[in-house]
């Protein structure tokens, strides 16, 4: 069975948001560079990775389901962060759009009775209660660390230990 059209344009459009959140935590890697906060910028380069993942899973069901893939403009993220805060307020924010999204496409797949995407945007569902939860605890670290740079730094070093999404302690 084919894909509803309307569907389909719904993925296409997840994938450039997952895509667009892949440039934006890479952007987020370079600005976390710049201030040599190497545990923080390994931790978004993480992120980038799993937004990158996201976007293949979405693109290989498309491609699955015999959709058609229409790949759009990615916008030019900016690195310009006044805090280490502001980083992840922004994530934050980037996050909770994203799963506005999600929910759209899942939405939508409801509308038209496509139980197979309904079943397969459950993992993206569940994934974004991860991600929002993680974003928004780390956001709460940084605020209580504030302007203390050795409680920036004892958090920078927590960063770098990051496990990867298939570790069991991740």
């Amino acid at each position: 069975m084919a894909i509803d059209s309307k569907v389909q344009d719904a993925i296409n459009k997840q994938i450039n948001h997952e895509m667009t959140a892949a440039y934006n935590y890479l952007a987020m890697v370079v600005y976390f560079e710049q201030i040599n906060l190497a545990g923080f910028a390994f931790w978004m380069r993480k992120q980038h990775e799993e937004e990158l993942e996201h976007a293949s899973k979405l693109f290989q069901y498309l491609l699955d389901r015999g959709g058609k893939i229409e790949l759009d403009t990615i916008p030019k993220p900016s690195s310009d962060f006044g805090s280490v805060a502001e980083v992840f307020e922004t994530a934050l924010k980037m996050e909770q759009a994203n799963t506005a999204s999600i929910n759209e496409v899942y939405a939508l797949a409801k509308q038209v009775n496509d139980y197979a995407t309904l079943s397969h945007l459950q993992w993206f569902l569940d994934e974004q209660v991860e991600e929002e939860k993680t974003m928004d605890e780390t956001l709460g670290l940084v605020r209580f660390a504030g302007d203390d740079k050795s409680a920036l730094l004892t958090l920078n070093n927590q960063m770098a230990k990051r496990p990867d999404e298939g570790d069991a302690a991740g």
